[in-house]
C-alpha cells in the first residue's frame, strides 16, 4: 500500500461530526476543520507513522463511557462500554478502513448477500430486514415451508478474540503493513471506565474489539463474515418465487439469520455455526434468541431448536424485535402499525402539553419524533389510508399555539415587524420547515415586560425575518 495522501485525510476530517466528543488528548475534529495548517501539520506526523507502522502509545488509551442496552438497565452485562479514542487516532484509522474496505471490495472478500454490516455505501439494515420480510410473507402467501433462527452472540464486540482477528485478516491476503499497524494497536491498549464520580483504574483490553474505533466495525465484519461462509456448506437457503436461491444465513454485524426450507437443514447449521463460535471463543445467547417454523404457510411450535442445551423460546412465546422489526406469530404488522399510531399520539400530546415555546416544539418535533416514526414506516406494510390518517393527525395536537397578550407581543407575523394582535396557530410541518430554510440563524430583536419575543431577526440581513 502506498503512503496516506493527503486528500485521504481532507476528506476523513471534512466528512466527521464537529460536534464528536474530544478524547484524552482534549483536541475535536472542529480543531482540523478550521484549521487548514494544522491539518497539514497532522498530514506529515501521520505519514511517519504510516512508514514506520508504529502507533504512539497515546492513541492506544481510552476513556470508557457505560451505555445502556435496553431499559431498566441494572446488571453489568446491560450495559455496553463507548470508548472516546483521540481524535487523530480516529482520522488515521479512518483512512486505513477505507483502505482495507476497498481492497476487500475490489477482491470480493466480503459477500454482501451475506454479511451486511460495515459496509460502505450500502444500505444493510434496511435490505437486510426487507429480504427476511419478503421470504416469510412469499411463504405464508404460497403456503410453503419454512425454518428461521434469530440469533444473538452473546458480549459480540467485547469477546472476540484479537487472534481471530489477525487470522481473518491473514485469510484475506490483508498486506502486511496494514497487518502489523492494526497488531500494534491492540497490543497494548489501556482503558478505563467512568460512571457518575467514579473512575476505574487502567486495565488493558486482552479480548474484543475497541467500540468507538473508526477501524473496529471493518474488523469485526471481516471477522463475522468469515464464520458465516464457513457455516454455508451444511445446507442451502430458501427460494424466492422468481427462482432465485438465498443465502441461508444473513448477517447484519452480530445478528445472524438462519432461513432454510427444512428443520433438519437448520439444525444442521446452527450446529456448524455453535461449533464455529465455539472455536472462536464465543457463545450464542438463547434467551435473546428466536426460532419460528412455518408448515404448509402457518406457525407451528412442535419443533424446538436448541442452543448447549438450552431451548431457544419462538417467537410464538416472544416475538423477537431483529433490527427493529417485530416479527411475531400472526406473521403481519398490523399489531406493530397500530403500536406505532398510538406512540405517535402519546409523542405529540407530551409536546403539547409541555408547555414549550413554538420554536422548540418545532425542533423536538423534527429532531425527536420525525426520525422514531420515519423508520416504521419503511420496515412495515403501512397502508396508504393510514398514511394520511397520521398526516392529518399530526398537526392537530402538534399545533403551535401562540397567543399574543396585548398589540406588542407575539411573534412577528410579517417581514414589517408587526406583532400579531390574535391568537396565531401554526402548524408543525410549517414552522418546521420555515425554521429549516431559515438555517437556524436567528436572534431576538426585542422582548417585552414579561420576556415574551416580540420579534426574530434574521442574522444574515438586517431585516427581521418571517415565515
Amino acid at each position: 500500500m502506498s503512503e496516506l495522501q493527503l486528500k485521504e485525510v481532507r476528506e476523513v476530517v471534512r466528512k466527521a461530526r464537529a460536534s464528536s466528543a474530544p478524547g484524552p488528548s482534549g483536541t475535536s475534529y472542529k480543531v482540523y476543520k478550521y484549521c487548514p495548517k494544522l491539518l497539514l501539520r497532522l498530514w506529515y506526523i501521520l505519514r511517519v507513522f504510516w512508514r514506520r507502522g508504529r502507533i504512539p502509545d497515546q492513541w492506544r488509551v481510552a476513556e470508557g463511557v457505560w451505555i445502556p442496552k435496553e431499559e431498566n438497565s441494572t446488571q453489568l452485562d446491560q450495559f455496553r462500554i463507548i470508548s472516546l479514542l483521540c481524535v487523530e487516532a480516529k482520522v488515521f484509522f479512518s483512512a486505513v478502513s477505507k483502505r482495507l474496505c476497498t481492497y476487500l471490495a475490489e477482491n470480493n472478500y466480503i459477500d454482501t448477500s451475506v454479511q451486511k454490516g460495515g459496509i460502505s455505501g450500502m444500505p444493510g439494515c434496511l435490505e437486510h430486514t426487507g429480504v427476511v420480510t419478503q421470504l416469510i410473507r412469499e411463504a405464508r402467501e404460497n403456503k410453503g415451508n419454512l425454518s428461521v433462527l434469530w440469533l444473538d452472540l452473546e458480549n459480540a464486540f467485547g469477546s472476540i478474540p484479537h487472534k481471530l482477528v489477525q487470522f481473518t485478516l491473514t485469510k484475506h491476503h490483508v498486506p502486511s503493513r496494514c497487518r502489523d499497524l492494526i497488531a500494534d494497536y491492540y497490543s497494548n491498549f489501556r482503558m478505563r471506565v467512568s460512571s457518575g464520580e467514579i473512575t476505574s483504574s487502567w486495565h488493558n483490553v486482552e479480548i474484543g474489539i475497541i467500540t468507538g474505533c473508526t477501524i473496529s466495525v471493518t474488523l469485526f465484519s471481516l471477522a463475522m463474515n468469515m464464520l458465516t461462509k464457513s457455516a454455508e456448506p451444511e445446507c442451502r437457503g430458501p427460494r424466492t418465487n422468481s427462482g432465485q436461491r438465498q443465502p441461508p444465513i444473513r448477517a447484519f454485524m452480530d445478528d445472524l439469520t438462519v432461513m432454510t426450507e427444512s428443520v433438519p437443514g437448520c439444525r444442521w447449521i446452527l450446529k456448524g455455526l455453535e461449533e464455529l463460535v465455539e472455536w472462536a471463543r464465543m457463545r450464542f445467547k438463547p434467551a435473546k434468541s428466536r426460532s419460528m417454523v412455518l408448515r404448509k404457510g402457518k406457525v407451528v411450535d412442535k419443533f424446538r431448536f436448541n442452543i448447549a442445551d438450552t431451548a431457544i423460546p419462538s417467537i410464538s412465546e416472544k416475538p423477537v424485535k431483529s433490527l427493529g422489526k417485530v416479527f411475531d406469530c400472526s406473521l403481519r404488522d398490523t399489531t406493530s402499525i397500530q403500536s406505532t399510531c398510538t406512540e405517535l399520539d402519546g409523542w405529540l400530546k407530551s409536546v403539547d402539553k409541555s408547555g414549550l415555546p413554538g420554536k422548540f416544539k418545532a425542533w423536538v418535533y423534527q429532531h425527536g419524533i420525525l426520525p422514531r416514526i420515519l423508520w416504521p414506516l419503511l420496515v412495515y406494510a403501512v397502508p396508504i389510508s393510514t398514511v394520511e390518517t397520521l398526516e392529518r393527525r399530526t398537526p392537530r395536537p402538534g399545533e403551535l399555539k401562540v397567543q399574543a397578550q396585548n398589540s406588542h407581543e407575539g411573534m412577528a407575523a410579517t417581514s414589517t415587524a408587526v406583532p400579531a394582535p390574535v391568537c396565531t396557530t401554526v402548524p408543525v410541518r410549517v414552522l418546521n420547515v420555515c425554521l429549516a430554510a431559515k438555517g437556524g440563524g436567528w436572534q431576538l430583536c426585542g422582548r417585552s415586560s414579561n420576556g415574551v419575543p416580540v420579534t426574530w431577526r434574521d442574522n444574515s440581513s438586517s431585516n427581521c425575518g418571517s415565515c
